[in-house]
């Protein structure tokens, strides 16, 4: 097992990624783009619930009133969903808005970059933005490498920490069967001024992401694992 100075030597220099200057317009969806999530939406809400009657039939409480929550959340979004959707000003790919809220904060499934409503446009957000708690998210990298910068605050790292997450997996909800799903990352950098600012998060489809306090740290981390396998 490598020591913490051989972890800190092992980070590597990442510049903060460019940012594109560009806007981009929010947008009414096509009639035949709202059939389509309505659809999708509706039929996941209806096996769903139709799971969530089974499994409290058979006595599963727990997994039947989790199933059927999700449902309900399934069948609310068919109904009340995004109509509107305008690109992503980092890779172009379109995203949804829920809202045309100011100030809300949009993320690209795609490339997992943040862009901000504003005015009825989607612009970047100012990449120094940080939050209280973990919010920024992005997928959690397969050997992947660390920028040498404290994942709070940028500063040089003086120790490296483990993650782990146990989560219980969303097929559980379906078919009554435990199934518990672990992750782990090694390795974060952190100064002496922060320690568990970083989490982890694994999701029903066993995807792993990171959560993050610091945009512009995250925006370091994405760029240093470029091209790399997802976990």
């Amino acid at each position: 097992m490598a020591t913490p100075a051989a972890a800190i030597a092992n980070l590597v220099e990442v510049a903060d990624p460019p940012m594109p200057s560009r806007t981009s317009p929010i947008q009414a969806r096509s009639g035949g783009e709202k059939a389509k999530n309505f659809a999708i939406a509706l039929l996941m809400g209806a096996a769903l619930c139709s799971a969530s009657w089974w499994l409290l039939h058979r006595g599963f409480m727990f997994y039947g009133i989790s199933a059927g929550l999700v449902g309900v959340f399934a069948l609310i979004a068919a109904f009340v969903g995004s109509s509107e959707k305008a690109a992503c000003p980092f890779c172009q790919a379109s995203v949804d808005v829920l809202d045309r809220t100011e100030g809300r904060k949009i993320r690209c499934e795609k490339c997992s970059e943040y862009s901000i409503v504003n005015a009825g446009l989607v612009r970047p957000l100012d990449p120094t933005t940080v939050s209280e708690k973990p919010e920024f998210e992005s997928p959690a990298f397969r050997n992947g490498v660390w920028p040498r910068g404290c994942v709070a605050c940028g500063a040089p790292p003086v120790r490296v920490d483990d993650l782990s997450t146990t989560s219980v997996g969303g097929a559980a909800v379906l078919v009554g069967v435990l199934q518990v799903m672990r992750g782990a990352v090694k390795g974060v950098p952190y100064c002496e001024r922060h320690r568990d600012t970083l989490t982890l998060k694994v999701t029903g489809e066993k995807k792993l992401f990171l959560r993050w306090t610091s945009l512009r740290m995250m925006r370091r981390y994405l760029a240093a694992n470029r091209g790399a396998q997802i976990s």
